[in-house]
């Protein structure tokens, strides 16, 4: 039984890892570490993880705790539901993903997870609370319509949370290395162009696990020269405090 705190082992240990690598080998030869900027990433981590504990995780347990759902009714075993989770959750992840940057209301949530300007895996963190209640409404109608397991969840966030870590890291990683791996997941050159403050470019690359979701819906898109990217969202360069990020879904 895969439980949460071994989740939170693996997600702890693999941000530690990282923090350290991007450190050590950074992919921008201008980056360092910066306590204040790491800090109000993580302040809105923390934040969220409060909330989200005391309000929406009692009804993610509740929803992933029952008997009815369409696994259940086509009495699938084990290995198929966990397979089925993580597709289908994997694309409600970019489906979402897609919506909040075509929907002009879920992009004043979003854009706060963009207006960063210094990517690094701290930024994998720094989401606005608003977005994850859209978001786990989304998830969670999906726990119970398919009567998913916490288990099988919670592997699947697992996998997820790494990889979303890790693709925001600011850790070198040849051209050729991240080619392969961004065969099968989504890889750090896709993210980055995703990041980039050109609309055009942050608009693609919507995939967090597998990435052949953006190949299928044809949003794929690399650059040829990654270090070129910038990062962050015009007009929002100076709101970087926790207060202005939590403000940011007000601002036009």
């Amino acid at each position: 039984m895969f439980t949460s705190l071994e989740q939170n082992i693996f997600t702890i240990s693999a941000l530690l890892i990282l923090l350290t690598i991007q450190t050590v080998f950074p992919y921008f030869e201008d980056y360092n570490f910066k306590a204040k900027h790491a800090l109000r990433n993580f302040g809105m981590t923390v934040i969220n993880a409060i909330i989200i504990n005391l309000l929406i995780s009692p009804i993610i347990l509740l929803t992933t705790n029952q008997s009815f759902g369409l696994f259940t009714y086509f009495q699938l075993n084990w290995w198929a539901q966990l397979a089925l989770t993580v597709l289908i959750l994997d694309f409600l992840a970019y489906l979402w993903h897609y919506l909040a940057h075509n929907v002009s209301f879920f992009w004043r949530f979003h854009k706060v997870h963009h207006s960063d300007t210094q990517m690094d895996v701290t930024t994998a963190g720094r989401f606005h609370i608003g977005e994850h209640i859209i978001s786990l409404a989304l998830k969670i109608s999906a726990y119970a319509a398919f009567g998913m397991t916490l288990e099988h969840v919670l592997i699947y966030e697992t996998v997820f949370l790494i990889n979303v870590m890790f693709h925001h890291s600011n850790i070198t990683i040849t051209e050729p290395v991240d080619k392969v791996f961004r065969i099968f997941f989504a890889s750090p050159n896709m993210h980055k162009v995703h990041h980039s403050i050109v609309r055009d470019e942050a608009d693609s690359n919507y995939s967090s696990l597998f990435s052949f979701w953006d190949r299928i819906f044809r949003t794929y898109k690399i650059v040829e020269n990654p270090k070129s990217i910038k990062y962050g969202v015009k007009g929002l360069e100076d709101k970087q405090s926790i207060p202005d990020m939590m403000k940011t879904p007000t601002y036009d």
